[in-house]
């Protein structure tokens, strides 16, 4: 049996506080007020939490320091403690304002992965009843995020962000259609308000736009943690910690009226450029389904039959791996020139109208060019549009995107 028969859904708040909102004695200790609130009033709450603030990070520098090349499972080791520290002083914060707590970590409470370090994925919660029991007796189960535990007993964690992974599978296995998250972002805008300072809040997404999001550098949700949500049809409401607005949900149906919904960066890209490719058949066959990705890791393509050109784009943790079946490609294909761009910006505009109206994207383009900004790739897939710019050229460009989606939105 699991926790799931023993919950009605709507009768357990799930929340998850990430590192922002845990960076500082005095942050621990707001957001313990604030679980407390719904907690008084006789709520059944779950709560995953993250390490505190910069944790990860400086742990990963303190094995950097003394080891170049330190085994995954050590690092797992490693990493998890800052998850344990988090759950321990969030449960004493929760007793300090007079709510029972109590603290659980992957092997008590049996969040059972495979053996993947680093990347961990989870199998199964095999000690559910546990936090029922607890949560029956009105008491606050506060749990680790980020970390599970394999058949032989070994620490893993799910990845950056992996918390988020937990929260989502906690509100599934306890039978709940709603996860809030809370972040230092109150939630998901049409544009990085850093950059953006006009940049409007998205109230509802769609899960397929936030995965296309988070997999082109919008760093709010785990895209894992997203495919859990949509598995189970659970909403996530993402807010602010530090104020009480609505955020952004995502969720099964999205907002359809709102043709476009957001934009990424992502500034870790490279692009090859193949010109001169000789094509053996002429104009018709779909090139992108004849040739398929030249490269495993490749991540966007370009084709120019016209001209015999190919731009492809990649991240460049994958350049090791990508460029070889690259340079392998062109010489197949008789190519006359091969170019490498690295220092780039993939600026990806998402949203639901760009797969249903197929002028969006030329729409969003062309004011580009009247500011003297030449992409070097476009790359249309689906929901979502690609440009590759020159990083020194990145904020205009999202500038000059971001004006020309809010017209948009207008029509």
């Amino acid at each position: 049996m699991n926790a799931g028969q023993f919950f009605k859904p709507g009768e357990v708040l799930v929340q998850k506080f990430g590192g922002s909102s845990m960076a500082s004695p005095e942050r621990i200790l707001k957001v313990a007020e604030r679980i407390a609130e719904q907690a008084r009033v006789g709520r059944k709450m779950a709560i995953v939490v993250s390490a505190m603030g910069d944790t990860t990070d400086d742990l990963i520098s303190l094995m950097g320091r003394i080891s170049p090349d330190p085994q995954p499972r050590e690092i797992d080791q490693l990493l998890a403690t800052g998850e344990i520290v988090s759950v321990s002083v969030m449960a004493a914060a929760l007793k300090r304002v007079g709510v029972k707590a109590r603290s659980f970590i992957a092997t008590n409470l049996g969040i059972r992965t495979d053996d993947s370090f680093g990347n961990a994925q989870i199998v199964s919660f095999d000690r559910l009843r546990d936090i029922a029991g607890f949560l029956d007796e009105g008491g606050v189960a506060v749990i680790a995020g980020f970390q599970g535990v394999t058949s032989s007993g070994d620490i893993t964690t799910l990845g950056r962000g992996g918390s988020d992974i937990t929260a989502v599978a906690l509100a599934r296995e306890l039978g709940q259609k709603l996860c809030e998250k809370f972040t230092d972002e109150d939630g998901v805008y049409t544009a990085d308000p850093r950059i953006i300072p006009n940049a409007r809040k998205v109230w509802h997404l769609d899960y397929n736009e936030m995965e296309s999001l988070a997999n082109n550098g919008n760093g709010i949700l785990h895209i894992r943690s997203i495919a859990y949500a949509r598995d189970a049809a659970i909403r996530i409401h993402v807010r602010s910690s530090f104020s009480r607005e609505e955020g952004s949900v995502i969720g099964p149906d999205g907002d359809p009226k709102n043709k476009i919904k957001s934009m990424a960066v992502d500034k870790k890209q490279a692009v090859m450029a193949i010109e001169g490719i000789r094509f053996s058949s002429g104009p018709g066959p779909d090139l992108k389904e004849k040739f398929g990705f030249p490269a495993t890791a490749v991540e966007w393509r370009s084709f120019d039959q016209i001209r015999g050109s190919l731009r492809v784009g990649f991240r460049l943790s994958d350049s090791f791996e990508a460029i070889p079946d690259l340079w392998e490609f062109s010489d197949s294909m008789d190519a006359d020139e091969v170019r490498f761009t690295s220092h780039l910006a993939m600026i990806s505009i998402v949203g639901c109208g760009l797969s249903a109206d197929a002028s969006l994207a030329a729409r969003l383009v062309q004011p580009l060019q009247g500011q003297g900004l030449q992409p070097l790739l476009v790359d249309r897939d689906g929901i979502r549009l690609t440009l590759a710019i020159p990083q020194d050229q990145a904020s205009l460009a999202m500038m000059s995107l971001h004006e020309t989606m809010i017209a948009l939105l207008k029509t």
